[in-house]
């Protein structure tokens, strides 16, 4: 199995499966996708993706993202769009209030590792909806606009819940630097280092995410208990689900 699907619109669309748990079993393949904008598929792509058997897509983007940039499996026969992401952004957009200053990275990286400490729990809807979905057989894939950030904590979190060790996490999570195309999101007068922190997968950064849930709740079981409502019955299904 490849773990990159290869697609003409879209550069980080990823198969979920075979990773390893700590007891031995594999994460099934063919039933967790995780992606960065499903706005430009093409119409390829999109036999491509529903020949993957997906069903359901998992929108975390915020309103006007959602806006902007349409899902392309908007009213579609097959997958159901679940747009999951907050209506209203909790925060000024730091790319559309950029401006080149000697201190831009360092500003860029406490922003974005404010935001992962965050996302645990301004996502509780979308992650717990996510991991329900799979946990009633649902092919899901979940996504954001580059596939980074807030779906890249909703796929962490995923794997977490299936008992995948935090290194393993960690290697998905950074595969992003080897997969994404920017496409020219960057912003006129970006230093190279300002880049690299915006639109980068960063190991500090999902070490915040990590860090907010067992400052807040002890453990991720906790977390998924008590902040998603996955009880043992909720979690034991999403084991059943999707490991092998």
């Amino acid at each position: 199995m490849e773990r990159r699907i290869e697609l003409e619109g879209v550069s980080n669309f990823r198969d979920m499966g075979g990773y390893r748990t700590a007891s031995g079993e594999s994460v099934k393949w063919r039933t967790f996708y995780r992606s960065d904008t499903l706005s430009s598929l093409t119409d390829a792509d999109i036999a491509t993706v529903c020949e993957l058997g997906v069903n359901t897509a998992v929108d975390l983007r915020y309103g006007d993202e959602r806006a902007e940039e349409p899902s392309r499996f908007l009213n579609h026969d097959q997958v159901e769009v679940l747009e999951l992401g907050l209506d209203e952004r909790p925060g000024v957009s730091f790319l559309d209030s950029f401006q080149a200053a000697p201190d831009a990275a360092e500003t860029a990286r406490t922003y974005l590792t404010e935001n992962y400490s965050n996302y645990p729990f301004l996502y509780a809807k979308g992650y717990g909806t996510l991991m329900r979905r799979l946990a009633a057989g649902d092919r899901v894939i979940v996504h954001c606009t580059a596939g980074k950030d807030r779906a890249g904590t909703a796929a962490a979190l995923v794997l977490s819940a299936l008992g995948v060790p935090r290194e393993t996490v960690f290697e998905d999570y950074l595969l992003t630097n080897q997969y994404w195309d920017r496409a020219g999101r960057e912003r006129p007068g970006m230093d190279p280092e300002t880049v690299a922190s915006i639109f980068s997968a960063r190991e500090e950064y999902l070490t915040a995410a990590f860090a907010a849930i067992e400052g807040q709740c002890g453990t991720v079981e906790s977390y998924l208990e008590e902040v998603l409502g996955l009880d043992d019955a909720a979690r034991a299904a999403l084991r059943s689900a999707c490991l092998s």
